[in-house]
């Protein structure tokens, strides 16, 4: 865990923010793609594994020779929104046919519906909106407490979009060996 030193760093902020904000979006990722909810739904709908997003800026993405708060604000909340994606699932698998079902998907309708929190593709990134400063604005001298602060309505604001949940519901027509079944229909 980083802590803020004196005097600022941007690497020093950039590491306190990662304590806020990265550490809370990757901890407790239930699927991604080396955990798929069930073997129909397709990797394609997840953009990173369970262990999470690497932080994707570093202190030199902070713009100008002095540290800004605009310049501040500008790159964290960015940063932020790219963890949107990193929210709650619920999974859906459908058979819709009758014919091949066995064992625990053994008749028609819902086989699978859960929620959990998933590593999902980008297409599912959703804007933080407005994030209160804390005082972390143009014309104001930026504390320690201010930063503080910041990131936690930095991390406020990506646990909100955390809670949204996607839900992706995959149809097939019948639930034994699936894939394999429609893979090997060109070779019959």
């Amino acid at each position: 865990m980083a802590s803020l030193t004196d005097p600022i760093r941007k690497q020093n902020i950039v590491d306190r923010f990662e304590d806020y904000v990265t550490a809370n979006a990757n901890s407790g990722i239930v699927w991604g793609t080396n955990d798929l909810p069930f073997d129909e739904m397709p990797a394609s709908n997840f953009a990173g594994s369970t262990g999470g997003r690497s932080i994707g800026i570093s202190g030199g993405n902070i713009a100008g020779s002095q540290i800004d708060a605009s310049n501040i604000r500008s790159v964290l909340e960015a940063e932020t929104a790219t963890y949107t994606n990193i929210r709650n699932l619920r999974a859906i698998l459908f058979v819709d046919g009758g014919g091949g079902n066995r064992g625990s998907r053994g008749s028609p309708g819902v086989a699978f519906d859960e929620t959990e929190k998933a590593h999902l593709s980008t297409g599912y990134r959703e804007s933080i909106g407005s994030v209160n400063n804390a005082g972390v604005s143009s014309g104001q001298t930026v504390s320690e407490n201010n930063l503080e602060s910041y990131f936690s309505n930095l991390r406020s604001a990506y646990q909100s979009r955390r809670d949204d949940t996607a839900t992706i519901q995959i149809n097939v027509c019948h639930s034994s060996c699936h894939s394999s079944c429609h893979s090997s229909r060109g070779r019959r």
